[in-house]
């Protein structure tokens, strides 16, 4: 018989974020791909920002050292997390 992974909460809360992350990104996608031809600027630059928005959470997830350090920036609010949006 296989292995059951057994995770603590704070594991589990990251493994639903993570699956929540790549959820918004196929709805990002999503919405592009309906409002805009797969010829007009817009797609091609949304298509291009989403495919490095998520080429960058899997190489920040795999670089532990990396992401270290940014967890510990995080906790002594050395890093701008706000990001402007006009909403």
């Amino acid at each position: 018989m296989g292995k059951v992974k057994s995770y603590d909460k704070i594991t589990q809360q990251a493994l639903k974020n993570f699956e929540n992350i790549k959820e918004a990104i196929k709805g990002i996608y999503e919405l592009i791909r309906i409002n805009f031809n797969k010829d007009h600027i817009y797609y091609k630059i949304g298509v291009d920002n989403i495919i490095a928005l998520y080429t960058n959470i899997i190489e920040l997830g795999a670089n532990e050292s990396g992401l270290k350090e940014i967890i510990e920036k995080f906790k002594n609010s050395e890093l701008e997390l706000d990001i402007p949006l006009d909403l």
